[in-house]
C-alpha cells in the first residue's frame, strides 16, 4: 500500500509529503526511501514516540485534539492518508485542515477499508471480527461513492477510486 501511495503522489519529485495519520513512522519511512522529504502527524503522543524512535532522521509532529494540523497554508506539496480516515471523530475538520496545508494541484493518495453491503454479506461474520480491531475503532465506513463525494465536497479534483482486496485507493489533487 505505500508503494502504491508513493507512486500515486509521485513522491520522488515532491519536495515536501505530509503522511497524515502517520502512526508508528512506517509509511513515512517507505516514503523517504522512495526519494521524498516528509513529515509526520498524528495525534497519538505514543505513537509518535515510536516514531521518533524507529526513524530519529524524520519531523514528526502531533496534531491538535480537535484535528487541527501545526502546519502553514499550503505548505505541502503532496499528502498520504492511508487507513486514518475511518477512525476520525471530525471528519470535515480533518479534511479541511488537510486542504488548507496542501498546495494547490498537490496530489493525496487515501485508503480506507471498502465497505460494499454486498461484500459484507458474502464476507460474513467471521470475516467482519477479522477486520475489525477492538483497539481500533472504526468510527466510518465507506464505499466507493462516499469516499468520492467526501474529496470532491472538500475541493479535491481528478478523483480516481479503485478497490484493492478489501481496500479502496483514491487519489485526487487539491484544487
Amino acid at each position: 500500500m505505500a508503494a502504491w501511495a508513493a507512486e500515486a503522489v509521485d513522491a520522488p519529485a515532491r519536495s515536501q509529503l505530509l503522511d497524515l495519520g502517520c502512526g508508528d513512522g512506517k509509511v513515512a519511512a517507505l516514503l523517504v526511501r522512495a526519494g521524498a522529504r516528509v513529515t509526520g502527524v498524528d495525534p497519538s503522543r505514543v505513537a509518535l514516540k515510536r516514531a521518533r524512535v524507529a526513524h530519529p532522521e524524520i519531523a514528526f509532529a502531533e496534531s491538535g485534539g480537535d484535528g487541527a494540523l501545526p502546519f502553514a497554508d499550503s505548505c505541502f506539496d503532496g499528502a498520504v492518508c492511508l487507513n486514518v480516515l475511518a477512525h476520525v471523530a471530525d471528519t470535515q475538520r480533518l479534511m479541511s485542515e488537510l486542504r488548507r496545508v496542501l498546495a494547490p494541484g498537490a496530489p493525496v493518495a487515501v485508503t480506507v477499508p471498502s465497505n460494499s453491503w454486498l461484500g459484507a454479506v458474502l464476507a460474513g461474520p467471521r470475516a467482519f471480527g477479522r477486520d475489525h480491531d477492538p483497539l481500533e475503532p472504526v468510527l466510518r465506513f465507506y464505499t466507493r461513492g462516499t469516499i468520492r463525494s467526501l474529496l470532491e465536497q472538500f475541493g479535491f479534483e481528478r478523483i480516481d477510486v479503485k478497490r484493492s482486496g478489501h481496500t479502496l485507493r483514491a487519489h485526487a489533487r487539491r484544487g
